[in-house]
């Protein structure tokens, strides 16, 4: 290689492997510390490099103003300008990309590639100079060519485009939405072209491709698109999204119509990408780490999955595609359903006030019951249904359910109190709770839900609604589990289908001894020490 090849870059280590690779080649090197872009300029102008390597760890508005500066004073001399990637910097070369640099290379540097991409880099500077030398006419396309914008997609994981840049209308002479009318809304299905269907395939398999297409715009102009994918993978390692990069390449390849002669050159470098290609294939790891950035939409798919349903069951969802449902040996479920609720909705004028007031109490169960470790599942209508030691297992969920609804009664109470001194409806609340055996799981697969069934739903269901109004209902089951440390008032039996007659018993507040507060409400320390040890 005989190149003159200048880096601008502060890193000794960066600098040193670039010398030592460019040297085993009899190239010429130099590097530049970056101080100011003055004394950038002066050493391109003292130093005539053909090959500039720019490290984006200068940062992206160093890089754009040195990529700038050199478009601005260098036009007249062929530079090929080379960015250097680090794990985290590949958004600056897409930045970089629209101001016209040529290519990049991943740092810490596989020499191999150095080298192709830095030989490719040097006989593009030779041929376009030569070409432009033997024809005004290619020199025009080459301008015009790099005056125009590049289009970058974001495809998701289903074939769906996301995200454009301005760059795509001016390239295809159509907006996303007429272009979607035309092709479909999956660029991963059978009806597209051959050409497309196929390198999108591949680059699900996990390849870097690039392919060329023909596109006729709707003012019937051909243009050659130059399309370049690749595939982005989420920290599981599994495939996530597609990068597409594309260019318009009609005045090139009519340039390469016209200069035939010059195909040899072409096919050359065609093989040199291939190699480097393959290289880029085998690291493909570091790829994958270096370009996090761009899965922010994986992220917010996450936190939304993470909204709807329990942390265990979405991560197993995202994981597998699925949740296989699960047995609980023990679980406590609780319902809590507002007493003669009909009547209360008549007396509000708007369906707006009616469902802010409902909204009202639900936020403040949904605070108290995770506060307790207990899962809400649902709300039916007026009615709240939650579950404790579902799906994280453990042993303290008889108290804490039991806890949790004496904290929403004596929430309800406090809210009618307010409630009757200005003059509003008063809400009343009846809770029924029981323990016992259930299954868990995951029901849908578009509009996903977490759910619970079993004999035990129905009976706590039942224990709801055998209750009165302001009282916590459980069955025998949860007393059994609870009675040492609240006070517990017997009130008879309700029959069961398949279950026989089942005692039941009102929670009128914690033992004394166990309380905080004088209403027992709150578990004290002695208490608190007990539910840590189940």
């Amino acid at each position: 290689m005989n190149a003159n090849v200048l880096t601008i870059s502060h890193s000794e280590g960066l600098v040193k492997d670039i010398s030592k690779a460019i040297a085993n080649t009899g190239g010429e090197y130099n590097n530049v510390g970056y101080n100011s872009l003055s004394e950038v300029i002066a050493a391109i102008s003292e130093q005539w490099p053909s090959i500039i390597l720019i490290d984006t760890e200068l940062g992206e508005d160093v890089c754009i103003s040195v990529v700038n500066e050199i478009n601005a004073n260098y036009k007249q001399k062929e530079i090929s300008l080379i960015s250097i990637l680090r794990h985290n910097t590949f958004p600056i070369f897409v930045s970089l990309q629209a101001l016209g640099i040529d290519d990049f290379v991943v740092y810490p540097f596989n020499e191999g590639e150095l080298l192709i991409r830095v030989n490719l880099a040097s006989e593009r500077t030779k041929r376009m100079a030569k070409i432009l030398l033997e024809s005004e006419q290619f020199s025009d396309i080459t301008q015009a060519a790099s005056s125009a914008g590049s289009s970058l997609l974001i495809i998701n994981s289903k074939g769906e485009i996301t995200w454009v840049n301005d760059g795509f209308e001016r390239l295809y002479g159509t907006n996303l939405q007429d272009f979607k009318n035309k092709f479909g809304e999956n660029l991963f299905s059978p009806t597209m072209k051959p050409v497309t269907q196929q390198a999108m395939q591949r680059c699900r398999n996990g390849e870097y491709v690039i392919y060329d297409s023909l596109w006729i715009t709707p003012n019937n102009e051909r243009k050659y698109i130059q399309t370049s994918l690749t595939p982005i993978y989420d920290t599981e390692g599994l495939f996530s999204k597609i990068i597409a990069i594309e260019t318009d390449i009609t005045e090139l390849k009519s340039a390469e119509e016209a200069l035939i002669e010059k195909n040899d050159y072409l096919l050359s470098t065609t093989e040199h990408l291939e190699k480097a290609n393959e290289l880029l294939d085998e690291q493909r790891a570091q790829i994958e780490s270096q370009k996090a950035s761009l899965e922010e939409e994986m992220n917010k798919s996450e936190a939304l999955l993470k909204a709807i349903l329990p942390d265990i069951a979405a991560h197993q969802l995202k994981k597998k595609g699925f949740v296989k449902p699960k047995n609980y040996k023990e679980a406590s479920v609780m319902f809590a359903d507002f007493v003669s609720f009909s009547k209360i909705a008549n007396v509000y004028e708007e369906i707006e006030d009616l469902l802010a007031a409902l909204g009202f109490y639900f936020e403040k169960f949904d605070e108290i019951t995770t506060l307790h470790f207990i899962e809400k599942i649902k709300t039916i209508g007026d009615c709240y249904m939650c579950v404790g030691g579902v799906p994280q297992t453990n042993k303290s969920h008889p108290f804490d359910t039991v806890i949790a609804a004496l904290k929403i009664q004596k929430f309800v109470e406090e809210a009618a109190v307010n409630d009757h001194k200005v003059g509003k409806p008063i809400w009343k609340i009846r809770i029924g709770i029981h323990t016992g055996s259930l299954v868990g799981g995951v029901i849908g697969k578009k509009r996903f839900a977490y759910d619970i069934w079993g004999d035990t739903v129905n009976i706590a269901s039942r224990m709801e609604s055998s209750g009165d109004s302001g009282k916590v209902n459980i069955s025998d089951a949860t007393y059994q589990y609870v009675k040492d440390y609240f006070e517990c008032k017997y009130r008879g039996k309700v029959p069961a289908k398949n279950f026989g007659e089942i005692n039941m018993y009102y929670v009128e507040r914690i033992k004394p001894e166990y309380s905080e507060d004088e209403d027992g409400f709150t578990p004290n320390a002695a208490f608190r020490k007990v539910l840590s040890t189940l």
